[in-house]
């Protein structure tokens, strides 16, 4: 869908621009530059630690519950060495796990 947006835009400035490349190469160099990699965008939390837990094959556990209006989230994982938990703590519950995620990458490193 992206894409599509970006070749329709381009298209009009091309047809605008009464088939000026270089027009069209000075509107989008600033919106590509700099041109983002896949090592300049963040993970979400929860996804990188997935990731690290299912490369390095470390059991990941999640558990919640409520106190109040705000829910606990608790992750822990099991590494070689022991044990690390985390809790994130929010009225949302994805909130409240993505603090617990980010606490736990923090252990890890």
């Amino acid at each position: 869908v992206l894409g599509d947006l970006v070749e329709s835009i381009a298209g009009a400035i091309l047809i605008d621009s009464k088939l000026n490349l270089g027009e069209v190469w000075r509107v989008f160099k600033h919106l590509l530059s700099p041109f983002p990699t896949p090592d300049d965008l963040q993970l979400h939390p929860l996804r990188e630690l997935g990731e690290i837990c299912g490369e390095a094959g470390c059991p990941l556990g999640t558990e919640f519950r409520k106190e109040g209006d705000q829910t606990i989230a608790k992750l822990s994982v099991q590494l070689k060495d022991g044990q690390l938990t985390a809790e994130g703590s929010d009225k949302l519950k994805n909130t409240a796990l993505e603090q617990a995620a980010l606490v736990l990458l923090d252990q890890m490193e």
